[in-house]
């Protein structure tokens, strides 16, 4: 008996089985408690929106990827091309006859069409990232177009510090910060858009154009772009406000003011790509900022539409400028060169 008192007494040393039932005794918590307990410390962010972050990264990776992929493919589209030609020299022992060199690129300072085209970009909070790089490509292929026009249009990108404000914002920040890698400014950034020759600002564009020569291109105004654009200085615009009048009554009787729109005029495209989420949301915002709005002439120009009527930032910007340059003076033929065949009826 006093054998086993003794064993007892005696202390069990570290690391025997009762630290191990002191270490089973612990409670377990699971990794989405962990991850919410370090959240609220600030180290860990919670899975869902590891989740999410880890998804856009791989969306970006897979647009560099393919943007490499684009890049190798043309440049063995060229080495064919010049491939070819020389094997043609060779063969003929002369210059190969080719197509016409193209006409040469008129800049926009010695363009003969001085009328401003902006695509209003102020609205990156009411975007997804993908609808944001979607915007920037239509953007890219506006400047596309607009530099191979015979006389370009003087091409605006405004409302690129839209990105730096809050849903709740009114005011935008026009300080320089690096972009947000989110934003409209941060895509454009990706192809060198601060090397075109086209005008990018941070500003709003009524900080940059008087109120009275803003025209706002909308699908649900009641008002359609003229025939031809006449720069005419002694075309009075109806004050503010007379325009949104006129074109609230349109269920009803119609207000006698109808709106001039000449070359002189400011153009500005709604640049939201929101697959309809927020319909009717820049047509809104120009009557209650007091802007004229108008529409492409698509029903008088012979056109029927496929589908909605709404038409996209590229699509608008191509037509309008097409009549603008002259490079398609009549609507018809400048809708049909901008519209895809598939939304068009035949």
């Amino acid at each position: 008996m006093d054998e086993q008192t003794e064993v007892t007494d005696k202390a069990l040393p570290s690391g025997t089985f009762s630290d191990e039932i002191k270490e089973v005794e612990k409670p377990v918590k699971s990794p989405l408690s962990e991850a919410v307990e370090t959240n609220f410390n600030g180290d860990v962010e919670p899975p869902p929106k590891r989740r999410k972050l880890s998804k856009q990264e791989r969306y970006i990776q897979r647009k560099e990827e393919r943007r490499g992929r684009r890049k190798e493919m043309k440049m063995r589209r060229r080495e064919r091309r010049d491939a070819a030609a020389a094997s043609a020299v060779a063969a003929v022992g002369d210059a190969p006859l080719g197509a016409p060199p193209p006409p040469p690129r008129v800049p926009m300072a010695e363009s003969k069409c001085r009328t401003c085209v902006v695509l209003d970009c102020a609205y990156d909070h009411l975007m997804s990232f993908k609808d944001t790089c979607k915007l920037a490509h239509q953007i890219s292929n506006c400047y596309s177009t607009n530099r191979r026009l015979p006389a370009p249009v003087q091409l605006y990108i405004t409302g690129l510090g839209s990105a730096f404000k809050t849903e709740e914002g009114i005011e935008q920040s026009t300080e320089p910060r690096e972009p947000m890698e989110q934003s409209t400014l941060a895509r454009l950034h990706k192809v060198d858009a601060q090397n075109w020759d086209v005008h990018l600002k941070m500003e709003d564009y009524r900080e940059l154009f008087p109120v009275s020569s803003i025209v706002y291109l909308c699908a649900e105004s009641s008002y359609e772009l003229p025939d031809t654009f006449v720069s005419d200085a002694s075309a009075t615009a109806p004050p503010d406000g007379a325009v949104a009048t006129a074109t609230d009554n349109s269920c009803g009787t119609t207000d006698s003011t109808v709106p001039v729109f000449t070359a002189d005029d400011v153009y500005v495209i709604g640049g939201l790509v929101d697959h309809n989420h927020h319909q009717g949301l820049c047509y809104q915002q120009a009557l209650q900022r007091g802007h004229r709005t108008a529409r492409l002439p698509v029903e008088r120009a012979g056109v029927e539409v496929e589908g909605r009527r709404v038409l996209a930032l590229l699509h608008v910007f191509q037509a309008l400028a097409f009549v603008l340059s002259g490079a398609h003076p009549q609507w018809h033929d400048a809708l049909r060169a901008a519209l895809p065949p598939r939304k068009c009826k035949q």
